[in-house]
């Protein structure tokens, strides 16, 4: 990595005109400003890694410098250089933010690790907030990938609930992304700074299950050598996410049961009750309604958990967010893998919405990321997706037919024409078939015909 370092002081001095020399000698790309206007200016335009500055500056106070830097660019360390500075004011510095300070004379070898050492934090910080802003950005309700009518429904109740103190019950097929809007509703709450926790039920047998979830005491049982915090102790101000919740078994039901009504437990072999302050989202595939006729769930829970239910549409049933969920995934695994695809043949996109997709949504990043990976070239061709999409034969008896090679970006328009071709230019059956409203119909149509993205 090629280091840069802003140099700010005032007055040419031997010893800066020194550290200067040597800098440059390492191959590091140096900066001047000898003014507050010019070092904001620099630091908004230049990739600054180190600010190197002197702390005795004419009529500038340096804490208040070191903090507008921060505010610049809270990425880029600060280290002070100077002269008979008082230890307390050097001190205050460093809690400042400061990376590091030293008095004059300067050791040039120890000066040059100080400021490769400070080069190292700045790019874990960039990679930290980078990675904190991907991570932000996937559990964002508002980054929830459709514009069908189905998946805007499930964003708006996401919008709604995520900051109310309620428990959640979401339902649908494997493979819908049931644990991806139990996320968006936690790190959305007003409980995301506090712990999230989740948990399969259908790992666990019963025993080993309600240890998981409640804890134990030291020889509760044969192996339990030690006490040990359950989830919901652990998930204490925060969230818990239920998933499978109707393989909890009848006996471990009441248990929860008294957790929702009661917000307390006692762990497997103790005595003690313990309180916990629990958000819980539960998730299921089944149909909890006839595992209640069955007697196999019971309907009290079922109501404490159902105070709002989330019913997540299956793939097949969102049809016209496909060409979103195909270019999001492109994109999601040009990133993490290395690719550069560009786009999808006409072909590929065909068989894509000719099937039935049991595995939903996980279902079709799979089947993506495997043609992706078989790609040689920028585009996705048919041939490059998985046997079982070429060998299956259309389940969609109004399957979409698309005729010409199409970018992602095309890929809705074409879907909308041939929607309306379909309607006999009904626009209010077709926007019904797309999922869409009347208005927002009219609104696509204006932009095809006027050659608007």
């Amino acid at each position: 990595m090629e280091l840069s370092v802003l140099v700010v002081e005032e007055r040419e001095r031997a010893v800066w005109e020194k550290a200067r020399n040597y800098l440059k000698r390492k191959k590091i790309k140096l900066y001047s400003a000898s003014s507050l206007k010019e070092t904001y200016k620099i630091l908004n335009r230049e990739p600054v890694n180190i600010v190197l500055s002197d702390f005795n500056l004419k009529n500038i106070n340096s804490l208040n410098f070191l903090k507008k830097i921060k505010t610049i660019r809270p990425d880029v360390e600060i280290i002070f250089l100077s002269e008979r500075v008082p230890l307390s004011k050097a001190m205050e510095a460093m809690k400042a933010g400061a990376y590091d300070f030293y008095e004059f004379p300067i050791n040039m070898k120890l000066l040059m690790t100080v400021i490769e050492k400070a080069a190292e934090k700045q790019t874990l910080y960039i990679e930290k907030t980078k990675l904190e802003k991907k991570f932000k950005e996937r559990v964002n309700y508002g980054n929830i990938v459709g514009r069908s009518k189905a998946m805007q429904y499930i964003i708006d109740i996401v919008g709604s609930v995520a900051s109310k103190n309620v428990n959640i019950l979401l339902t649908g097929e494997t493979g819908t992304g049931k644990e991806m809007i139990a996320n968006a509703i936690h790190y959305n709450s007003n409980r995301s700074a506090g712990p999230y926790v989740k948990v399969n039920c259908a790992v666990f047998n019963e025993g080993i299950l309600e240890s998981e979830l409640f804890g134990h005491e030291k020889g509760a049982f044969t192996g339990a050598a030690a006490r040990r915090l359950g989830r919901f102790e652990l998930a204490n101000g925060g969230t818990i996410f239920l998933d499978e919740i109707a393989d909890l078994p009848l006996g471990t039901q009441i248990k929860l049961l008294r957790i929702l009504q009661e917000k307390e437990f006692e762990r497997v072999g103790g005595n003690e009750t313990i309180k916990v302050d629990v958000r819980v989202i539960a998730a299921t595939n089944g149909d909890l309604r006839r595992l209640i006729d069955e007697g196999k769930f019971r309907d009290d829970l079922y109501y404490r958990l159902n105070v709002v239910k989330i019913d997540l549409p299956a793939l097949r049933e969102r049809i016209e967010d496909f060409p979103l969920l195909t270019s999001y995934f492109i994109n999601k695994l040009n990133e993490e893998k290395g690719y550069k695809i560009k786009g999808i043949s006409k072909d590929a996109m065909q068989t894509l919405l000719s099937y039935q997709w049991p595995g939903n949504v996980r279902e079709l990043e799979n089947a993506l990321e495997s043609a992706m990976a078989l790609a040689k070239k920028d585009f996705i061709e048919a041939s490059y997706l998985p046997a079982f999409l070429l060998m299956s034969e259309p389940q969609h008896s109004d399957c979409y037919r698309i005729s010409n090679n199409l970018t992602l970006a095309e890929v809705e328009r074409e879907l909308i024409r041939l929607t309306l071709d379909k309607t006999n230019g009904n626009k209010t059956a077709a926007a019904k078939a797309l999922g869409i409203g009347l208005r927002s119909l009219h609104r696509k149509i204006k932009e095809i015909k006027s050659g608007t993205p």
